[in-house]
């Protein structure tokens, strides 16, 4: 390997395989290394549709409590839209003049979780969402702990 490639090559981000996330890519925060984290597109078991997420950690890979706190939404994720639909609700109401449909599934895709420190507590997160109709919403519902706050809304 040439010198160019060897240089070229430290300036790629580290990635693995990881077993239950699949491939993740380093992304180092330079002004702030303890914000960095491995993100990547999850096959989230109970959708079945790629998510995205960023799992906080260190170049030797994912911090444990990144691992937990994403492989706990698995079991947990029929609760978390319990939770998350009136919230869904409120925002179809007021961005689109009506209600979040039955199959909300109809509505929305699943896009993705993200979490800052999986170590604090209460523990910050969010879950977001993209629209299927003809108006493309973003929307990101941040959690404290497992109460759900006001939406965040992309347009």
């Amino acid at each position: 390997m040439g010198l160019l490639s060897r240089l070229l090559l430290s300036f790629r981000p580290a990635t693995l395989n990881d077993p239950e996330f699949g491939r993740l890519r380093y992304m180092r925060v330079g002004r702030d290394p303890a914000k960095s984290y491995w993100e990547g597109e999850w096959l989230f078991p109970p959708t079945g549709t790629r998510v995205s997420i960023g799992l906080p950690g260190t170049k030797e890979g994912p911090l444990l409590e990144s691992r937990a706190f994403f492989l706990a939404l698995i079991p947990e994720f029929e609760r978390i839209m319990t939770r998350a639909r009136p919230v869904l609700d409120q925002v179809f109401s007021e961005w689109l003049g009506r209600s979040l449909s039955v199959d909300l599934w109809s509505d929305v895709t699943l896009a993705g979780f993200g979490v800052e420190d999986p170590r604090t507590t209460p523990l910050e997160w969010d879950v977001s969402f993209e629209t299927t109709g003809p108006k493309w919403l973003g929307i990101s519902i941040p959690f404290v702990g497992q109460q759900p706050q006001e939406a965040v809304v992309d347009t």
